[in-house]
């Protein structure tokens, strides 16, 4: 059961924010105001067991983003990965205006509490072009397709569509490169149609795209991948994480996804090395990219 938890909640990165660390060493000591009591829903989460820090992104009172890390050894493992069993145990929230917090055992090594809390400027995605923002609060979950990956509704459109965003801030870059990927495909009918930027207070921090009906590739759909793949070569664009899950294949056309390794090249043998081991990768029973779910069928 930990292990589905932990698949839910938490994306498979070895990646951690330096700036984590480095602000736990400048404001450990820095003084807490009167802690308040506020409500907190933790939105996403990232266990560690193996002896370094875990994360949250947690909303306070509806409205207030905030990331908190905590100690290895603070509170089991099991607890960490379970959300209401870990609020219960969290200390109160410090009063002030904060939106990074570090959570270590006390002096008496029995109540963890508040090291210290800062309030910081997050990156951002930088790479905007589309006119519609829509707030990440505005969305109602219908499915989640990936921990950072879920269909939702929104008042903004009338039918399902599918959300993609940094869940952490050393997520980001990961977004920002594949909001421009989209810029660059707008128009050419190569991905789902990009619907817009997802905000996050005053940051960007993803993307809402169009729900794509279809199925991951498998070696019959060949000739409709290499078609997607040529298409998006044509403008000059390498894909750079070509598998078979990276592809939504209807009855006469596949759609490209997954772009955040993408880059505009001038080198033609790249493309071309891209395109030639488009079977090798289709056919391939490595789990490469396998994390989607298949994105549901239409309803007859």
């Amino acid at each position: 059961m930990l292990l589905v938890i932990r698949a839910i909640y938490s994306w498979c990165s070895n990646r951690k924010d330096p700036e984590f660390q480095r602000y736990h060493l400048e404001y450990h000591r820095t003084p807490l105001a009167t802690p308040a009591m506020q409500d907190l829903k933790v939105l996403h989460l990232y266990v560690d067991d193996t002896g370094l820090e875990s994360y949250y992104h947690v909303l306070v009172d509806s409205k207030y983003f905030k990331y908190i890390s905590i100690d290895s050894g603070v509170y089991d493992v099991e607890d960490l990965a379970f959300p209401q069993a870990l609020v219960s145990k969290l200390p109160n929230l410090p009063s002030g205006e904060w939106n990074l917090g570090h959570i270590a055992k006390s002096e008496d090594d029995i109540s963890p509490h508040f090291a210290w809390t800062i309030q910081r400027t997050f990156s951002s995605i930088q790479h905007t072009w589309h006119l519609v923002y829509v707030d990440y609060l505005s969305h109602t979950m219908v499915k989640i397709l990936l921990p950072n990956v879920y269909e939702v509704t929104t008042p903004r459109f009338h039918v399902p569509v599918i959300v993609k965003f940094a869940r952490f801030p050393w997520e980001i870059d990961y977004y920002d490169q594949e909001t421009q990927a989209y810029s660059w495909i707008e128009g050419h009918d190569i991905g789902p149609k990009f619907l817009g930027h997802v905000t996050e207070g005053e940051r960007v921090i993803g993307f809402l795209l169009q729900k794509v009906y279809g199925r991951h590739a498998g070696h019959t759909d060949l000739q409709l991948c290499r078609t997607a793949v040529s298409n998006l070569h044509g403008l000059g664009i390498h894909h750079g994480d070509l598998n078979k899950h990276n592809f939504l294949v209807q009855p006469s056309r596949a759609y490209l996804i997954d772009f955040e390794s993408s880059r505009k090249v001038d080198d033609q043998q790249a493309l071309i090395s891209e395109l030639e081991s488009l079977e090798g990768n289709i056919c391939s029973d490595s789990r490469r990219g396998g994390n989607y779910t298949d994105f549901p069928q239409p309803q007859s």
